[in-house]
């Protein structure tokens, strides 16, 4: 197959951006709730989490390599020097999600315009993701030998995420009700 490099320039501008969105909010999330931090890989609110569903329903698998870079340099220079385990679990953080959203696309009946994207398919969006992103992350962890046996993290992860993506979806949605209406009277 053979992508034109306009495509391929876009596809590529795709995946930078939603990296360093991720970035970003991993940044911000860090100095709004380091308190809440439970381990380096579990937070009781996790505002980064949104992009997972967003970026995958929006851009596909273009989405889930941005969030694999973004994991990545989230990540990097955080496992003593193991690449592998870097590139791993970053590869989880952006595959796991497309997996779920993939999956969920049809029995929610969601089409590719995302037009009838309801509320509900929203938040059993963000929960699948959070669900398969808790329990593939442990997953990984504990067979690797990197988990630190506390079962508390799994529940960690999960609520962190389901807490981050709603805090941001409510933000936004705020935003958009109090925007719109303004633009469309002008």
């Amino acid at each position: 197959m053979i992508h034109s490099p306009d495509r391929v320039l876009r596809q590529s501008l795709t995946v930078l951006a939603i990296a360093l969105a991720w970035f970003a909010l991993f940044n911000l999330n860090d100095a709004l709730f380091s308190e809440l931090q439970h381990s380096i890989r579990a937070h009781w609110i996790f505002l980064p989490a949104v992009m997972r569903p967003l970026a995958i329903l929006l851009f596909g698998s273009v989405g889930a390599w941005g969030l694999v870079l973004g994991a990545y340099l989230t990540v990097h220079g955080t496992t003593e020097g193991n690449a592998l385990h870097e590139v791993t679990l970053a590869l989880l953080s952006g595959l796991l999600p497309w997996l779920a959203v993939a999956c969920a696309r049809v029995p929610l009946q969601i089409p590719k315009s995302l037009s009838g994207l309801r509320p509900l398919d929203t938040l059993v969006l963000c929960t699948l993701c959070a669900g398969v992103n808790a329990v593939g992350l442990n997953g990984y962890l504990w067979i690797s030998g990197h988990l630190d046996n506390n079962p508390i993290q799994i529940l960690t992860i999960f609520v962190g995420d389901l807490l981050g993506a709603a805090i941001l979806l409510f933000l936004i949605s705020s935003a958009l009700a109090f925007w719109l209406p303004r633009r469309l009277r002008i």
